[in-house]
């Protein structure tokens, strides 16, 4: 019998594309420039699963595949102590931006098109406020990430630990148990639902390169796995975006009796507040379609969208501290116009503002990368 031949090498350039993806998206999400022909991109961040989803499982399967797998002989004390590093740093990002966005919308007035301002009750006093930015319960919706990441940063020595024991399966035995303990709460934390899908993430990242050895040595079997999943996703982000944003058509085809049943339910079930089994499954679903959708197509994605996607796709992280300081300035003066071609106009200029600044030396030298 032939030995299993490993995968042949080269960089994932899929995931950097997908990643750059999730960016322009959740940049789109943010901007709330509707109705627009780029809301076909983004779903208007109502769908089942969001950019939001994705951006987090990729950065979880990367931390798995670049500190678990291909840091498995660098020492746990060193990796320990850059991830630690990397989580208080970006603490402290997510402290100054969302300082920095509350300030802003107190000098210019409430606005609806920016980030809600915290409680009332968390804004009592100066103090208060500081506080509750501090243990971040505060952090503004346009940076949220920083809070989830920082702490899962936080917490993978500790998945480094048990993937070292060859103890990988129980931190996803762990990590589902948390996430079923989330639900005793009366609202339950982002941190416990979410870490669900950066570890579980983490693990395939881990495992990244024994799936692409199995893949080289199945063919067949690879080729009706990406089938699959092509078909499965495309069919359920269209049931999705006709559930959730044409009404209007299941009324013309006489089936609203049968949509206002099945409406609020698909809503309840794929609710993202608390984030609900069904929505966390099919994260992972339409991650790994859309994976497969990039790789099929990296050659053509690389070429005639690789200009855009790339900066964004390998400085991600400065891409999404860039957009929450810029993108107030742009919603204050600007507003979502009638004409859906100007909106769009509008919303590719804004991506594109942002894809100029990310490329300037002075951004990447300040911002976290």
């Amino acid at each position: 019998m032939d030995a299993k031949k490993p995968a042949r090498r080269r960089r994932i350039v899929e995931l950097d594309l997908l990643r750059g993806y999730f960016v322009v998206v959740i940049i789109l999400d943010h901007l709330e420039f509707w109705p627009s022909p780029l809301a076909f991109l983004s779903g208007k961040g109502y769908l089942w699963v969001t950019a939001a989803e994705g951006f987090f499982l990729i950065s979880g399967l990367l931390v798995g595949y670049i500190r678990a797998y291909k840091g498995r002989n660098a020492p746990l004390k060193d990796l320990s102590w850059a991830l630690l590093s990397r989580a208080a740093k970006l603490y402290l990002w997510g402290v100054a931006i969302s300082l920095a966005i509350i300030g802003y919308t107190l000098l210019v007035g409430p606005n609806e098109r920016l980030p809600a301002l915290p409680p009332e009750d968390q804004m009592a006093t100066p103090l208060l406020l500081i506080k509750y930015i501090l243990n971040m319960q505060a952090f503004t919706d346009w940076i949220f990430f920083l809070r989830l990441y920082a702490v899962m940063l936080a917490v993978t020595p500790l998945f480094l630990w048990f993937v070292r024991r060859g103890l990988w399966w129980l931190t996803g035995l762990l990590s589902i148990a948390v996430y079923a303990l989330s639900f005793l709460q009366e609202i339950p934390e982002a941190e416990l639902q979410w870490q669900l899908l950066f570890f579980g993430a983490a693990i395939m990242g881990y495992k990244f390169e024994d799936m692409r050895t199995w893949a080289a040595n199945h063919l067949r079997i690879r080729t009706a796995l990406i089938v699959a999943l092509l078909t499965i996703t495309a069919l359920t982000v269209t049931a999705s975006a006709l559930i959730v944003h044409a009404p209007d058509l299941f009324e013309g085809l006489g089936l609203w009796d049968w949509y206002e049943r099945i409406q609020p339910a698909t809503a309840e079930m794929f609710s993202n507040s608390p984030m609900m089994p069904a929505r966390m499954a099919l994260a992972f679903v339409w991650f790994c379609g859309f994976l497969a959708l990039f790789h099929v197509l990296r050659t053509w994605i690389s070429r005639w969208l690789g200009w855009l996607l790339m900066p964004f796709g390998t400085a991600s992280l400065t891409a999404y501290c860039l957009q929450a300081l810029v993108l107030p300035l742009v919603v204050t003066p600007l507003s979502p116009s009638e004409n859906p071609w100007l909106n769009g106009l509008m919303g590719a200029g804004v991506v594109l503002l942002l894809w100029w600044l990310l490329r300037r030396p002075i951004v990447r030298r300040i911002l976290p990368q």
